[in-house]
């Protein structure tokens, strides 16, 4: 029992928390306060947790313990790509399409290599699974994800505008708040 905890610390729990916690986000933008991707991840789960509860509460039934694994499994191919600027990501139409579907093909295979280092075939699929319905996102828990992705962004942004950091993050959270009320509207009209 005990080697078993200990082979998941000394591989897969030592590589990927180092790897999250060295990540900063937002690195190509001037911040005041930076963020790991851990921090960011412990942010999502948090903030993930109470929607769930809160969409649970309204009727839209969804697992939180789904959810909540999902959270913190969500930003897992940062380990490989780091954090990207969200421009690259999504502002430059067709383009930004076809790099995030080559990131996809390209985490992926080195997710699956890290998964691997647990040496539990059992946890590496049910791991794998969360982060390709995470992926999806077709399901309520996937969208629950990404509303506090989304939702972890505006508080950022929020932050870092009440520091005196006006100039690139006033915008941000404008387009984020746009994007989270469409999701939201989305879920509701289940």
């Amino acid at each position: 029992m005990h080697n078993g905890i200990d082979k998941l610390m000394e591989g897969f729990l030592d590589y990927t928390t180092d790897r999250l916690s060295s990540i900063t986000r937002y690195n190509t933008r001037k911040v005041i306060r930076k963020q790991s991707v851990m921090e960011h991840s412990g942010a999502v789960t948090l903030i993930a947790m109470v929607f769930s509860d809160y969409f649970n509460a309204i009727g839209i039934a969804n697992d939180t313990e789904k959810v909540l694994r999902m959270s913190i499994l969500h930003d897992m191919d940062e380990v490989v790509s780091g954090d990207l600027p969200y421009d690259a990501k999504y502002s430059q139409g067709r383009l930004s399409e076809n790099l995030r579907n080559a990131l996809y093909e390209l985490t992926s295979y080195h997710v699956d290599m890290t998964l691997k280092m647990m040496k539990d075939r059992n946890l590496e699929r049910s791991y794998k699974g969360l982060l390709e319905e995470e992926h999806a996102k077709k399901t309520v828990e996937a969208k629950i994800v990404k509303l506090a992705d989304t939702a972890d962004t505006i508080i950022y942004s929020m932050q870092e505008e009440k520091t005196g950091n006006k100039q690139l993050f006033r915008e941000v959270r404008k387009h984020q708040m746009v994007k989270l009320h469409t999701m939201i509207d989305e879920l509701l009209k289940r």
